[in-house]
């Protein structure tokens, strides 16, 4: 396990307690990025981007097509034969240690390969890692540290940073920093806010690593932009997916607690409509719909099992600079029910270019199946996000740690969990 060798040598470098509690009080190195105020707002806003508090997400709603919810026909063994499925899913945790904080982030692809013969391997797994440290005191490490990480201090002054090409070099782990001058002072949500756009980078560097030869159908975890990342990075990486000729990527977030797409459509007063449609002589008004927390409340009033919604147009609002750039990235959206119990239900988001595509539907459909076969989500997701977890490293982490902060005599540097 590389990222255990990894923080063990940066916790080689710890100080001792005679040193560290005899210097003067010293804050976090001001030579590293850190956070900014927009950044750390991300982790109040949903998955999707919304603020709690009911400011919308999107700068504009639209259908595309018919209203009507659409039946979902599932892949023939013929239609799937010499095709590949690829799932791209990510995990990340952040050990506290209040003057310090270690991160780990990890992202996994995983292909299945189908064939009507047999074949000598079926599935591959492909994983990427990114080890961070978040330094709160400056004393709590000797200059030994800089020995064992990589440094970011090029990158402070750098706006819109493409952590793509950081985290792709990165052999070490990447020193970052805190920052008390932002709103929030808790070091806890800088570290997980480093965490969460090691990952999502993570995610989206596995983009790249599909094989460009193979045909398919790419399924990544979560929404198409992701929130964390860098909005030079989700461009990048969503401009090089569009070059594919063989494959699509169809982004399926699995968690919808959160997700108000079809409330805001149906609340938007353009669409005054589809509420009739959908729930007729129900006497349904927006100010009724305004109280539900999001769409899972109306699905399955909506939907049957084995349905996806209409497709919908959406123009999230920070976004807005990618999408004036390149309208083929405007996303996409719609649900899909899957036949057998429970019938759960998963968010679907593509590129508005594959509108084009003569392959939109079946790439759809490989999802569904996927989604009928697995136990709650699609089952390659599944499979993937089995993979991506780093609970194991972590344990063994907290262990490590705990012994070397007993060694120096610092455990007090631990906290309760």
């Amino acid at each position: 396990m590389a990222v255990i060798e990894e923080f063990s040598n940066i916790l080689r470098a710890l100080s001792t307690s005679t040193e560290y509690y005899s210097a003067p009080p010293s804050g976090p190195p001001e030579q590293y990025p850190s956070l900014s105020n927009n950044e750390l707002e991300r982790l109040q806003q949903t998955v999707y981007g919304t603020i709690f508090g009911g400011k919308s997400a999107y700068s504009y709603m639209k259908l595309v097509g018919e209203p009507a919810p659409v039946t979902v026909n599932l892949p023939s063994p013929d239609e799937l034969s010499n095709k590949s499925l690829w799932s791209i899913d990510g995990s990340n945790k952040t050990l506290d240690y209040t003057a310090f904080h270690m991160m780990l982030s990890r992202s996994a692809l995983v292909e299945y390969q189908y064939s009507t013969v047999p074949l000598p391997q079926h599935h591959s797994i492909t994983t990427r890692d990114c080890s961070g440290l978040c330094i709160v005191d400056g004393n709590i490490f000797t200059d030994k540290v800089y020995m064992f990480s990589q440094s970011t201090a090029e990158l402070k002054k750098v706006e819109n940073t493409s952590w793509i090409d950081i985290i792709r070099k990165a052999t070490e782990p990447l020193i970052v920093s805190y920052d008390s001058n932002t709103l929030d002072k808790k070091p806890s949500m800088h570290a997980m806010g480093w965490c969460n756009k090691f990952m999502q980078t993570l995610e989206l560097l596995s983009q790249y690593d599909v094989p460009v030869d193979k045909p398919g159908v790419v399924i990544r975890d979560g929404p198409i932009f992701p929130i964390y990342a860098s909005n030079v990075d989700i461009q990048k990486s969503l401009e090089h997916v569009l070059t594919w000729n063989n494959k699509l990527l169809i982004c399926s977030s699995k968690r919808i607690s959160e997700s108000t797409l079809f409330l805001e459509f149906l609340m938007n007063p353009d669409n005054a409509k589809m509420m009739e449609y959908y729930f007729p002589e129900q006497m349904i008004s927006k100010s009724l719909l305004s109280k539900l927390p999001a769409d899972y409340l109306l699905l399955r009033k909506i939907l049957k099992p084995g349905q996806r919604t209409p497709f919908i147009e959406v123009f999230p609002h920070n976004q807005k600079s990618i999408l004036n750039h390149n309208s083929d990235l405007i996303p996409i959206c719609c649900y899909y029910m899957r036949k057998r119990h429970p019938n759960t239900i998963v968010r679907l988001e593509f590129p508005k270019k594959y509108l084009q595509s003569n392959n939109l539907e079946w790439a759809i459909s490989c999802v569904a199946w996927q989604h009928e076969i697995g136990s709650k989500v699609p089952h390659v997701q599944e499979f993937a996000d089995r993979q991506c977890q780093v609970s194991s490293e972590v344990e063994i982490l907290r262990k490590i740690t705990a012994s070397k902060l007993a060694e120096n005599m610092l455990e007090t540097m631990e906290v309760y969990e």
